[in-house]
Parts: C-alpha cells; structure tokens; sequence
C-alpha cells in the first residue's frame, strides 16, 4: 500500500507540478493563477500532511479489527503478526512523542528485549 502513496506521489512530481508550472507561466489567464500556484505546494509540501495520518488510521483500524477477531493468545499474536502491528506500534510511538521513526523502531525494539529478558512479555 505504501509503495503506491508513494509511486502516486512521484507520479505527480513527474507529471502535474511540471504541467502546472507550464501552464503557470505560459498560457494561464489571471483567473487560474491562484490555482495553478497552489497546485504544485500542495503536492510537493502537502501531500503526505494529508495522506499521511489517513494511511496510519487505516493501519490502526486494520489491526484492530484483527486482533477483534482473534480468540486466544496464539491467534492475537499471529494477527499482530500478519498486519504489521509492529509498524502500527512504532507509528504511534513516534507521532505521540514527535521522534524520528528510526528512534521510535529501537525504542520498541529496546522494550522488548528488555520485557523479554524480565520474563513480563513472551514473545
């Protein structure tokens, strides 16, 4: 899924900001320019301020769903397992306590070893 954001994203660098730019410059009439101007800072500077926090919902609401439905603790795991619950984790971690994901992903990483060498989490 994110792979296609992302192929999107760059499609949209490679073909509207350009065309935008041209029109901009060349053929617009004052009425379009408001439009033609807002047209490339939004998809360069924008884009993923509004695709980003849609796609971590629908990562959220996924595994939520999933782990509703799973009845004993081997089920709950698998389902954590298979719907990147990790990634949904250190997503949450990172946008609750503004970190960088790299800093989020060993912070989880961290607490986990360090549950797991407690005996608290068995993983």
């Amino acid at each position: 899924m994110m792979l296609r954001i992302t192929l999107l994203w760059i499609a949209g660098i490679v073909l509207i900001v350009p065309y935008a730019i041209n029109q901009l410059l060349f053929h617009a009439e004052r009425d379009e320019y408001a439009f033609l101007i807002v047209a490339p800072l939004f998809w360069i500077f924008g884009f993923w301020g509004v695709v980003g926090p849609c796609l971590a919902a629908w990562r959220v609401h996924t595994l939520m769903k999933a782990l509703d439905a799973a009845r004993g603790s081997d089920q709950i795991r698998e389902a954590f397992e298979r719907n990147e619950g990790m990634e949904v984790v250190v997503d949450l971690v990172a946008s609750e306590y503004r970190l960088p994901r790299f800093m989020a992903k060993w912070l989880c990483r961290y607490v986990i070893r360090k549950a797991q060498e407690r005996k608290i989490l068995e993983v």
